[in-house]
């Protein structure tokens, strides 16, 4: 995969470098992103190895400048503000926008689906599960791009997890279907963005969070978590959206650069996230801050039994969510994992 990248990068540069030399006297055009998780963060760093490498693949035409979370607009309001133009692009996570559109649900990864990311880049570029999302985000005015979130996501607790008796009446912080996901094995969900979550562990105003193990190490969640649950409930995606109305205004060679790059540089930066998320819950395991909690085989078939319902309610939303639900309930059973 990474000499494929390499081989991608390398003929876009040239293609870059040709157009580019073409026309020296063309201005150069700034992108505002704006960032949903704190800068120096895994999930950012999909934002800033992008911004390094449009830079590189336009030879400096077309740069890309990261603001912080707020700075522009609260992150629940992301797709909202984007829609409208305010920014032109943004690294974020399907699950805060569940209530505008339904389909981010699928876009994050459902509970108990994916566990790997062939797994869901098979679901996606393959199956059709892409064309399902990218309608969505569409009429919008948004196009979206997959990338590689935590390949560990699930509970970061105060309290161990061996058994779904353990979740009953705690209050774990959960995004979109992992809210109804947490609900199902007996828990609360509450909703509060990355940024915070330290904090409301520490206050103890929640007893855990959903949250991809990357964050016992770059928000130092290891300091007011005890334990991580393991297996994963799915491997998890996050997003690249950018702004079909900036897309347009770009000249044809920088709006193709984009729209071909972008696919191609997110396969890099998830395997970067998937290696960064395994360093950081083993870093957590060998410093002794946090233990690992495993859930045994019986536990997960009673998981499964919870969680197949919602995929159900999912795909009762509407015609186009039906289609997403089957084509991911085909694949379980392609690879002997039925959720139906």
């Amino acid at each position: 995969m990474k000499k494929f990248f390499v081989f991608v990068v390398a003929s876009f540069l040239l293609f870059g470098f040709v157009v580019c030399s073409q026309a020296q006297d063309k201005k150069v055009i700034t992108w505002k992103m704006q960032a949903t998780y704190p800068l120096g963060t895994t999930v950012t760093m999909h934002g800033v190895e992008w911004a390094k490498y449009i830079n590189q693949l336009t030879n400096g035409r077309l740069k890309v400048e990261i603001l912080p979370p707020g700075a522009m607009c609260a992150v629940g309001d992301v797709v909202t503000y984007l829609e409208k133009g305010v920014f032109d692009c943004s690294v974020t996570y399907g699950g805060f926008y569940t209530g505008l559109i339904p389909e981010t649900d699928l876009e994050i990864g459902l509970p108990m689906g994916h566990m790997a990311w062939d797994e869901y880049w098979d679901a996606y570029w393959n199956r059709g599960l892409g064309n399902v999302i990218r309608e969505a985000y569409a009429e919008h005015g948004i196009v979206q791009y997959p990338g590689a979130a935590g390949c560990y996501y699930h509970f970061n607790t105060n309290f161990p997890v061996k058994k779904l008796e353990d979740l009953k009446g705690k209050k774990i912080r959960a995004l979109g279907v992992y809210g109804k996901y947490v609900q199902a094995l007996g828990a609360s969900a509450v909703t509060i963005p990355g940024g915070e979550l330290y904090m409301a562990m520490k206050l103890g105003t929640i007893d855990g969070a959903i949250y991809d193990a990357s964050g016992l190490q770059d928000v130092k969640f290891h300091e007011v978590v005890k334990y991580y649950t393991l297996p994963t409930a799915a491997q998890i995606a996050i997003s690249m959206l950018i702004s079909k109305k900036s897309l347009e205004k770009l000249p044809a060679d920088l709006r193709q650069i984009v729209e071909l790059g972008t696919r191609f540089i997110l396969e890099d930066t998830g395997n970067r996230y998937i290696t960064l998320t395994k360093a950081s819950l083993a870093k957590s395991v060998n410093m002794k801050s946090v233990e690992i909690c495993t859930l045994p085989e019986e536990e997960l078939v009673k998981m499964r039994k919870l969680v197949s319902p919602l995929w159900n309610e999912l795909a009762a939303k509407s015609p186009r969510m039906k289609k997403g639900v089957d084509i991911l309930k085909q694949q379980m059973r392609d690879l002997g994992r039925p959720m139906d």
